[in-house]
């Protein structure tokens, strides 16, 4: 009797011990991960403008265009995106973009490349390195972008959906604008995005947003 309760402790011990010393490893983020991920931004960059300055009823063909001259500028802008995985991981996304800058809007494609390192542990709160490539414009100026950054999901709204999570973070991001009529009128700038929400709670140190 002695012998089977000493063999009831045995096994009882090895079954029980290791999940005691070595809890499960966290889920994987790709587990479960909805379809859509969507986000908004405020960037604020500084480049360089070189803007026409010639009037547009001026012949070019009669009188030579007048010199142009480089200046600063500000690169203020607001935007939106939404993307859909391209592969089983989810990591590398294709989507929409839309973005207000300068009193016009401007929009395109994006293409968002994830895992780059798969776990970057910033603000709080866990994500991962981003590289975000953008093409897009409007029926004046085309324009591109690349980012790269800190992303991490995040419930704006309460409790997620299935189907779709929010992301926050921050990225510095280069941008370049040229006009369709004239390639030689274009802007270039950097800067840093950052998701408006997940900034002012971190500013603020809201810790019940979490």
């Amino acid at each position: 009797m002695q012998r089977l309760a000493v063999m009831i402790v045995v096994l009882w011990t090895g079954t029980t011990g290791p999940a005691i010393a070595s809890p499960p490893s966290e889920p994987d983020e790709v587990d479960g991960r909805p379809m859509i991920e969507w986000s908004s931004w405020v960037r604020v960059g500084y480049g360089i403008a070189h803007p026409t300055t010639a009037p547009a009823s001026v012949a070019r063909t009669v009188l030579p265009d007048p010199p142009r001259e480089q200046a600063t500028a500000w690169d203020l802008a607001i935007g939106a995106e939404a993307t859909l995985p391209l592969n089983d991981s989810g990591d590398l996304r294709v989507g929409p973009w839309v973005e207000a800058r300068a009193l016009t809007i401007v929009g395109g494609a994006e293409l968002q490349l994830g895992g780059i390192p798969r776990s970057l542990d910033m603000f709080w709160y866990r994500g991962q390195g981003q590289l975000t490539v953008r093409v897009g414009g409007n029926a004046t100026h085309g324009t591109a972008a690349v980012a790269y950054g800190y992303r991490a999901p995040w419930e704006l709204f309460g409790s997620s959906r299935g189907d779709t999570r929010y992301m926050i973070g921050v990225r510095l991001v280069a941008t370049a604008t040229r006009a369709h009529d004239d390639p030689r009128d274009w802007t270039a700038a950097l800067g840093i995005e950052f998701e408006p929400v997940g900034a002012v709670r971190y500013v603020f140190g809201v810790r019940s947003w979490y």
